[in-house]
């Protein structure tokens, strides 16, 4: 699915009014009726009160669209036009449309359903103290909320709150996604996101987002080897859950062999929870994690087929030791994840010795670490951080959070749409971890094996989460659900 920043979206709509489709006019009569007609397959109209509330410009030349039609429909519907009457051209002649429907300029609680018309996608300042208590009213009430376009208080391109917005449970956008439904704050406010269909192709994208991957059917005659090895150096003293959950993650999403070099200390629960994997036990040091003198890594590396390291792997020199190994001697594609990516604070530019494709897996503390920025700093600019790491140091960035960011060396983004807040517990992205090394090794490129797992991971989380609740959920369960 294509993302359209706010400079697409209207050079998309004018470039369908200039090939003769259709006016700008015709164009708000679409939208209000497709976004009609989605708030009554819903919620139903007939017999409701419904309040829209209008803003002075398109958006709220929309809502009055909406507003004649479920009227027409048999709701009990009022305009309210909080900023004054509509005064853009089109906008003004919809609302003039409306004879039989109530009009106030004053917002007041106590409809069924709130329709927010207020402001569009060319919100680009912060709300006078007057908007922000009439949305802080609209939010205060009991009513079903639907905004049309964007939440409004949402700014389109950068997803930032600066006062107040409008808390949906539906908006209805058009045309495409819009990256604040994708970005932290504005993604908050946004509900359920319905994009309707106006006849209007858009002109380009500016991201894309992930999509259910395709598999080939295995034949029938095929065996553990045609399915890749992947080699994992994950795990510590303390931290064998870390090691577990990305094998058998691994395991569950078709690796052929997981094998896993493991602390000796850690050897014992990792094979009475994890009896497929091969296990590769290694002396460990006094901290009780991994000591690179005492693996063999031509021994190990040989016959991989992906490598994933740093999950509970421990953060120390020993860790960093066998990272700047593996970027110097992996011939296969290398997942770098958690304490593997704390390695790389200060040493980034070694990933560009690796002969084979990188990904990283941070989540966001962790690439703060790696951009010495703040963690408020990341998540105000994901998508521009992510795409200049990914094409800074030529690997592909998988910034893990709510709509996590696939960033890739040529600077093209991927947000992904699957996964729910019952995900945000440790252990999920050592799921993760196990889940993209698994194919890597069974044959993706390392493009689609990061965009396929990120999706597949955040699928299986939602499958998981309406089975046990977001609250109770557990990697675990999502592992099982793949």
């Amino acid at each position: 699915m294509k993302v359209l920043t706010k400079t697409l979206i209207k050079e998309s709509e004018e470039n369908a009014v200039k090939s003769g489709g259709f006016s700008f006019r015709e164009l708000m009569r679409r939208a209000g009726s497709a976004a009609a007609d989605i708030i009554m397959q819903k919620y139903g109209c007939r017999g409701k009160k419904i309040t829209v509330v209008c803003g002075k410009g398109s958006n709220g030349g929309d809502g009055c669209v909406i507003a004649g039609i479920l009227s027409e429909c048999g709701a009990d519907v009022t305009v309210v036009t909080p900023l004054g009457e509509p005064s853009a051209e089109n906008a003004a002649y919809y609302y003039s449309e409306l004879e039989y429907v109530k009009k106030k300029k004053e917002f007041s609680p106590g409809a069924d359903i709130i329709i927010d018309a207020l402001f569009g996608i060319g919100l680009d300042r912060p709300l006078d103290l007057k908007t922000s208590a009439l949305i802080e009213q609209i939010n205060a009430s009991d009513s079903i909320r639907v905004s049309v376009d964007i939440p409004s208080g949402v700014e389109c391109d950068s997803g930032r709150v600066t006062t107040s917005a409008v808390n949906a449970d539906l908006t209805v956008t058009f045309i495409a996604l819009k990256p604040c439904f994708l970005l932290p704050e504005g993604s908050d406010f946004c509900g359920e996101t319905v994009v309707a269909d106006i006849g209007v192709e858009p002109s380009g994208f500016s991201f894309l987002t992930t999509e259910k991957p395709v598999f080939e059917k295995r034949r029938r005659s095929s065996h553990k080897g045609d399915f890749g090895t992947a080699l994992m150096l994950c795990g510590s003293y303390g931290m064998a859950g870390a090691a577990i959950l990305a094998a058998r993650a691994a395991l569950r999403s078709g690796a052929g062999i997981v094998k896993a070099a493991l602390c000796d200390g850690i050897y014992a629960p990792f094979t009475a929870c994890v009896p497929e994997a091969v296990c590769v036990p290694v002396k460990q040091n006094a901290m009780g994690t991994l000591c690179p003198e005492s693996i063999d890594f031509e021994s190990l590396l040989s016959g991989c087929s992906a490598v994933l390291a740093g999950c509970g792997l421990g953060n120390n020199g020993d860790t960093a030791g066998i990272i700047r190994i593996l970027c110097e001697k992996a011939q296969v594609p290398l997942v770098i994840d958690a304490d593997g990516i704390n390695a790389l604070c200060g040493s980034i530019d070694i990933i560009k010795k690796c002969k084979a494709p990188v990904i990283l897996t941070p989540h966001p503390g962790e690439m703060a670490r790696l951009c010495s920025l703040t963690v408020k700093q990341i998540e105000s600019s994901r998508a521009e951080t992510a795409g200049n790491f990914a094409m800074k140091y030529g690997c592909i960035l998988v910034l893990k959070g709510a709509n996590t960011i696939i960033a890739e060396p040529s600077g093209e983004l991927y947000f992904n749409m699957t996964g729910n807040p019952g995900m945000s517990t440790g252990g999920s992205g050592d799921a993760l971890s196990g889940i993209i090394v698994s194919l890597l090794a069974q044959g993706f490129s390392a493009s689609e094996a990061a965009k396929a797992g990120v999706y597949l991971h955040g699928k299986a989380g939602d499958i998981a989460a309406a089975k046990r609740g977001e609250r109770a959920m557990l990697p675990s369960d999502l592992i099982e659900e793949l």
